[in-house]
């Protein structure tokens, strides 16, 4: 039960905060890139959060546990190098074309609308696939911790971060993903030190 009210109470938290950052959106350039004014931090925190979701925590984990530790390191060194290359060698080009989506950043570079249409198609099921494994961990972790159904906890979340990103876009986005990142950042911390306390516990 305990889990239960803090998984509810957790979605209406975060439903709270894209409403309220929804109603900062003034524009079509808040709403996509959060107005090009986004802080360092919840840049910062938005990458994390994106990266470590429900694919690292469950997906990750589990496979590292099933006897592949080295494997999903290399993949995870991988993924993050390219992550920050990418962001190093393209973003700055990305930002001075003043391009509202990445399709559009191509469909300009290149003059062409059949290139735009390629590269949103191509994020589309990139993200449509990177969506539904987050998802799939979401349901997962609900029907664990509160014994409910799968598909109960599936829809509870796809509704929430649904309806508050259609009505927010990226300033929700980024202020969800921070408070996660911070709420990640000290449940690895307090997490650690509980490990580290019970093996020198169990030393002494």
């Amino acid at each position: 039960m305990t889990y239960t009210v803090a998984i509810v109470l957790s979605l209406v938290g975060y439903f709270a905060i894209g409403h309220w950052a929804g109603r900062r959106v003034k524009h079509l350039d808040d709403y996509l890139v959060a107005g090009r004014n986004a802080p360092t931090f919840l840049i910062l925190g938005t990458l994390v959060a994106s990266y470590l979701s429900t694919s690292a925590f469950l997906g990750e984990t589990g496979f590292a546990y099933a006897g592949y530790p080295f494997v999903m390191l290399l993949f995870a060194a991988i993924s993050t190098s390219g992550c920050l290359l990418g962001a190093l060698a393209f973003g700055r080009y990305l930002r001075r074309s003043e391009a509202l989506t990445v399709p559009e950043f191509f469909g300009k570079r290149f003059a062409s609308r059949r290139v735009q249409r390629i590269a949103g198609l191509t994020t589309v099921v990139g993200l449509g696939a990177y969506l539904l494994g987050v998802m799939q961990g979401a349901g997962i972790m609900f029907e664990e911790l509160t014994g409910l159904p799968y598909w109960v906890g599936l829809l509870l979340v796809w509704l929430t971060f649904t309806g508050f990103i259609l009505y927010s876009g990226s300033p929700g986005v980024v202020l969800t993903d921070t408070v996660m990142f911070v709420i990640f950042s000290l449940a690895a911390v307090g997490g650690s030190l509980y490990i580290i306390t019970a093996w020198a516990a169990g030393r002494g």
